[in-house]
């Protein structure tokens, strides 16, 4: 039952926001049974605030990881892996090469006339990219010559050059973008928040550069961040 006779907050305060935001969005900010309405509705607004500043750092992740393996695939393999690949498995495990025929189909439903593959490049999900970035696709990619600097370019020197070094990373990238997209709480422990924004700035120093400078001139998430943790610690005093 999502209703605690015990919560400071009534029933009828609930359900007032339930078609707007529903019952159990909103019960997923709550912190312990003193939360008001008002203080619910806070963090809720502070969660969207605060996903809406990762979006420039995750977009630019996942454009620049996939064009980075894309790239390299075409220079470790073939300049049409892609179109290879759709015709006859051969790099891609079971999983991964399913979800290649389902972006390579709905852009030929979608786009009868004006088909290209650089659109099924960009109907793959970043499940698809980060899949790939695991140590299953070791023997298949990572230890072709040149391939994980290919991607990782900018990978510090003396470090193993090992994808399991920055898979769970990735993962963990991949479930805090989900969870953004998804609208769920990320807001709950801001130091763990700002910790998963410094992975994604590690990942993207990894990768080439950016070089339209996209999150240079869109980023407000320290900005963001140090105005929503400021406010935590004032209403705690």
């Amino acid at each position: 039952m999502w209703y605690n006779k015990y919560m400071a907050i009534t029933k009828e305060e609930l359900e007032k926001y339930a078609s707007t935001i529903s019952v159990e969005r909103l019960l997923s900010f709550k912190q312990d049974d003193n939360d008001t309405i008002e203080s619910l509705i806070a963090r809720y607004q502070d969660n969207i605030r605060i996903s809406q500043a990762l979006y420039p750092e995750l977009s630019t992740l996942e454009i620049t990881l996939r064009n980075a393996i894309d790239t390299m695939l075409r220079t470790c393999f073939s300049n049409t892996w892609l179109e290879d690949e759709v015709k006859k498995q051969s790099i891609l495990l079971d999983h991964e090469h399913d979800l290649l025929l389902c972006a390579y189909n709905d852009v030929k439903q979608t786009y009868p006339n004006d088909f290209t593959y650089g659109k099924v490049i960009a109907n793959l999900t970043f499940g698809f990219w980060t899949n790939l970035c695991s140590k299953k696709y070791n023997a298949k990619i990572w230890t072709k010559k040149g391939a994980f600097k290919g991607v990782f370019i900018n990978y510090p020197q003396g470090m193993q050059q090992q994808i399991h070094a920055l898979s769970k990373r990735l993962r963990s990238i991949r479930n805090l973008r989900n969870r953004v997209f998804h609208y769920e709480p990320v807001f709950k422990k801001p130091l763990n928040t700002l910790k998963m924004y410094n992975e994604i700035m590690d990942i993207l120093h990894y990768l080439p550069v950016d070089n339209a400078g996209i999150i240079q001139s869109t980023s407000t998430f320290l900005y963001v961040y140090n105005q929503l943790t400021a406010l935590i610690k004032q209403q705690k005093t």
